[in-house]
């Protein structure tokens, strides 16, 4: 009898199989990093991190490495290597240490690039060492970017700092957001207090209602007009769209009936040009652009022919007999579950 999804131990509960089994069964194959010019590389390879990131894998110190040698790394090598197939029910999450590549753990690695010189002292003491490597600054600034699990962080979930969940039931408003909200759509400004409130939730690195397009350019990455991109180059130039939005606290969300190409224009024309309250990487918001989320009639519909549950179908039904339910169609393209998401 199956382990409940609360109780699986990954080492004996599930079946270990190669990476690439998992990834081809969710219709995700990375490109051959030999197809790949410095053009597309970037993108291609956030791609797959945030595929990684859909099913719980999770990168770390990955900084030591160049973007070529890391893709090459993770679609040739890791790939390849078998890992605990578990449903993504149990919620649990994998963890890739990029400083292995296949013999185990490298020290030397984590003491030149990434030990805090008091861990690079007390690894010496504790191994006996009377010398350690010369700490080395990584060749690249990845780490910071890439996609973290979900949840809070400790510091947060604090007794002192968040509420529990009795006092989240008495108060309508425990996180103090009502007058955000409100602000979004369109019913009153910002006063003081909840200027303030925004600096606290976006740890003060807020710069207010702006277009995305315009943060792009201040941080040197303007994207590329659709028109100027073939279709062999677009879908590596989305990918590094996202991640770059994401960068801003900026997140896709149902966007399953576009084509890349579709998905990208459509970025282009109004989701990088219409105004957001960009908060950057963060643990407890962002700004999602829901591509079925105007509440106009026809991304109404849509919601309910690609993303609505059965059960969201038929309230919808009792709630507005008057409307046409479409019929439930799967969505023509599969991406939803790899896109960028915030760490909450």
């Amino acid at each position: 009898m199956p382990a409940p999804h609360d109780q699986i131990d990954p080492l004996d509960d599930c079946e270990w199989i190669p990476a690439r089994v998992i990834f081809q069964r969710l219709g995700f194959e990375p490109v051959p990093s030999s197809e790949l010019d410095d053009f597309q590389l970037r993108g291609r390879l956030w791609e797959f991190i945030y595929a990684m990131a859909g099913h719980r894998f999770y990168l770390c110190h990955t900084d030591h490495h160049g973007d070529r040698t890391l893709y090459t790394w993770l679609s040739e090598e890791w790939l390849d290597q078998d890992v605990a197939d578990i449903p993504p029910e149990a919620e649990i999450n994998t963890e890739i240490d990029a400083s292995d590549f296949g013999n185990g753990l490298d020290p030397i690695i984590w003491l030149r690039y990434f030990a805090t010189e008091n861990e690079r002292q007390e690894f010496a003491r504790e191994h006996s060492l009377k010398s350690i490597p010369t700490h080395e600054k990584p060749k690249c600034d990845r780490d910071r970017w890439l996609p973290e699990p979900p949840g809070i962080l400790p510091e947060i979930g604090d007794e002192e700092t968040f509420p529990f969940d009795d006092d989240l039931e008495d108060d309508p408003d425990p996180l103090g957001l009502a007058a955000i909200d409100a602000h979004i759509r369109g019913e009153e400004d910002f006063d003081e207090k909840t200027s303030e409130q925004l600096a606290a939730i976006t740890g003060g690195e807020s710069e207010g209602w702006q277009r995305p397009i315009d943060q792009l350019r201040k941080t040197g990455s303007s994207p590329i007009p659709p028109d100027e991109l073939t279709d062999e180059t677009l879908t590596a130039k989305l990918w590094e769209l996202l991640h770059n939005l994401a960068q801003s606290g900026f997140y896709v969300l149902h966007s399953n009936h576009l084509s890349d190409r579709e998905l990208y224009c459509a970025l282009w024309q109004r989701g990088l040009r219409d105004e957001a309250c960009l908060s950057g990487k963060n643990r407890v918001g962002g700004w999602f652009h829901d591509f079925s989320g105007s509440g106009s009639d026809d991304d109404n519909q849509l919601w309910l022919r690609y993303y609505a549950s059965d059960e969201e179908r038929a309230e919808e039904s009792r709630d507005w007999p008057e409307t046409p339910m479409p019929p439930k169609e799967n969505p023509p393209f599969n991406r939803d579950w790899r896109l960028p998401k915030g760490p909450f």
